[in-house]
């Protein structure tokens, strides 16, 4: 049964092998690409609006497990948007989740979501593969990591003509469901010297070929920023939450989106009630059947999804201004010698929005730069490629 092919791949266990075509399989052709993107972040960021960007793609990825039953499906968040890929038997809900996403976008924060789907054959016809694996964040988490130019493409065909054939309707825009995105932490200032957003995509002629460029990256960075513990972007002792009302105000506005005013105006007094309560079990190491306070913390740290694969391999990496320098001399000359094109944005803290569906072990954390992050280096890598194509 393709509608549960991804729970039976198997799962790696060391980073590295997301670089090995032979670890993936290819993502079934009656399934589809679901693609969400905030039109113009950028200006989006310029205005401060980093944060709630952010929320917008966490949001999208909700809206849609939600909308499936919460099913296993392979996603990744890209900072100011997200895609999913998911069986065409569930394509009528998805489809209702992202147009209810895309209204809650500019209902709420003013900003323009680009959101449609893609069926996978579509792609495969067009000459471009999805390779699906799953890689072990944690003991708890398992993400999906992908190979090939098919959900670039996809994200392209919906940028490019998001009203077309494979846009969502104007005409759908009824209500999504976003329990389970929260905002409550502060964001981490680096426990070194910054933090960098990375963006790399492999210009290989093969995927085997673009495979081994990425396989040199990761030894790369390796050498350059050291072991995990070294450049994760999160500690936990850095941990710090954040329930004032201007800090939980993102996640309000997304989940009381179609609530009345009560719920409204109650939704911070609950969050306070509620993080208050975590904060004291947190100190006093309490465990309950759906929660180990205690290590809550702890927890967060390795549910942080700091690196990813979808085909671009994308970093959030804490170093040394040293350590940066080095990295952009060696892509600079793997771009010059037409390996790769990159992005690579710096700041000096990371932010996170979490999904949290059940305390014990379904907490997500999506990590990005602050203040621009993913989508500015997105832009940048976007001139590079333009600059090749030209």
């Amino acid at each position: 049964m393709t509608d549960t092919f991804y729970d039976r791949l198997p799962v790696l266990d060391n980073f590295s092998e997301v670089a090995n075509p032979e670890r993936y399989t290819p993502v079934p052709g009656d399934w589809v690409v679901a693609v969400g993107d905030v039109r113009d972040s950028t200006g989006a960021i310029e205005e401060g609006l980093y944060k709630e960007v952010n929320m917008v793609g966490a949001s999208l990825i909700v809206a849609v497990l939600n909308a499936i039953g919460h099913r296993s499906v392979p996603y990744v968040f890209a900072g100011d948007g997200a895609m999913l890929c998911v069986s065409e038997t569930h394509a009528e809900a998805v489809r209702a989740a992202l147009g209810g996403t895309r209204r809650m976008a500019d209902d709420a924060f003013g900003l323009r979501l680009d959101v449609g789907l893609v069926p996978v054959q579509d792609l495969v016809q067009d000459g471009h593969t999805i390779m699906v694996a799953r890689y072990r964040l944690s003991d708890e988490i398992v993400q999906a990591v992908f190979l090939g130019s098919g959900l670039y493409l996809a994200e392209e065909w919906v940028k490019a003509d998001p009203t077309g054939p494979y846009g969502v309707p104007s005409s759908v825009t009824g209500s999504a469901d976003f329990e389970g995105v929260q905002c409550r932490w502060e964001d981490v200032t680096s426990h070194r010297e910054e933090i960098v957003a990375l963006l790399v995509r492999a210009t290989g002629t093969s995927l085997q070929d673009s495979a081994e460029i990425y396989g040199d990256i990761l030894d790369r960075l390796r050498d350059i920023y050291g072991a995990d513990d070294c450049s994760r972007p999160v500690l936990h002792s850095q941990l710090q939450m954040n329930v004032s009302p201007g800090g939980v105000a993102p996640e309000r506005r997304v989940r009381t989106h179609d609530d009345g005013w009560w719920e409204r105006l109650t939704y911070w007094p609950r969050v306070w009630i509620q993080s208050t309560i975590g904060r004291i079990l947190m100190a006093l190491d309490w465990s309950t059947e759906a929660t180990d306070w205690g290590r809550y913390k702890e927890d967060l740290e390795t549910h942080t999804d700091f690196r990813k694969m979808d085909g671009t391999l994308r970093e959030v990496l804490a170093g040394t201004r040293e350590q940066r320098e080095a990295l952009k001399q060696y892509l600079e000359a793997q771009y010059d010698a037409g390996r790769l094109v990159y992005g690579l944005d710096v700041s000096d803290s990371a932010m996170i929005t979490c999904l949290v569906f059940q305390h014990e072990k379904e907490h997500v954390h999506f990590v990005d730069g602050a203040d621009g992050g993913y989508a500015d280096a997105a832009r940048v890598l976007k001139e590079r490629e333009e600059q090749v194509e030209g």
